[in-house]
């Protein structure tokens, strides 16, 4: 009985008291780029990530990261991401996230067409584009045929679902010597942009990505934004510092008190198994 004790106290200390902390960064559903920063966080003493392509097998990438001296950060590449598909990440084996890799622009609205209602008042009518991943479009508007349909002509933008019919109201202040011209393009989920569909006779496009649907961010390099498909712009061309923006949330970490909580449960569960060594060794010996 004794021997039977003494293996379980050693048993009870081979193991940790609590619960090891792995999670991973979430991605947005889709992303434009196939070079950003994946992070976790972790209590154990490595880290290793691993990627499936399309379902397929999960393949380890990146270096084997020592946490107790480097974040659990690791930066994915073209290596990984390197066709237009679905992609699953994971850490340890554990977590998982996904993310779709699109840089096709979706195909342009159909059926435009201005109506004027009366002074001050045009409304635009057209077709949202039939791709699935549509997200919604951004309208511009200008005094002549020849305007830049950039962020500066930016009137409005209108969600919408795919191949639905839709009517945007534009209220102006009325001026007899003035006409209005509309430009109206497409953006799917992962910020691509689609050819301008409207009054106007040029097109100008820009190069900062719009942020892609479906929750979460990306740390993008700094020499990778930009490439591939056409993406929507604000005013800013891309920074030559490295993004500062947060790494995307991250499932529920356990608390340090709950950690505390586990600790006191494994020492008195000690107690009591010395407690029980000392009685049976005394009643043994009388």
């Amino acid at each position: 009985m004794v021997n039977a004790l003494l293996a379980l106290s050693l048993a009870f200390f081979a193991k940790p008291a609590f619960a090891s902390v792995l999670t991973i960064q979430t991605l947005p559903s889709y992303v434009n780029t196939n070079s950003f920063k994946l992070s976790c966080t972790t209590d154990a003493a490595t880290a290793q990530f691993s990627v499936s392509k399309h379902g397929g097998a999960f393949t380890n990438f990146g270096p084997l990261i020592d946490t107790t001296v480097n974040p659990c950060i690791v930066q994915v590449t073209s290596s990984e991401v390197n066709d237009q598909t679905d992609y699953v990440f994971s850490v340890n084996g554990g977590p998982t996230t996904s993310t779709n890799y699109d840089i096709s622009g979706p195909s342009p609205v159909s059926g435009y067409y201005k109506e004027h209602v009366s002074d001050g008042f045009n409304k635009l009518h057209w077709t949202n584009p039939h791709d699935t991943d549509f997200s919604q479009v951004v309208i511009y508007r200008g005094d002549t045929p020849d305007f830049s349909a950039d962020s500066s002509h930016e009137i409005g933008r209108v969600a919408g679902s795919p191949n639905s019919d839709m009517t945007y109201d534009d209220h102006y202040s009325p001026d007899g010597n003035k006409t209005h011209y509309y430009d109206i393009r497409a953006i799917d989920q992962a910020g691509n942009s689609s050819s301008l569909v409207g009054d106007g006779s040029t097109t100008t496009t820009t190069s900062t990505p719009t942020p892609a649907a479906g929750g979460g961010t990306v740390q993008v390099l700094p020499s990778e934004q930009g490439v591939g498909g056409s993406v929507l712009s604000k005013e800013t061309s891309p920074s030559a510092e490295p993004t500062t923006e947060p790494l995307g949330t991250v499932q529920a970490k356990a608390t340090s008190s709950g950690l505390s909580r586990n600790r006191i449960v494994g020492i008195g569960a000690l107690a009591v198994l010395l407690g029980l060594l000392v009685y049976f060794f005394t009643r043994k010996r009388s």
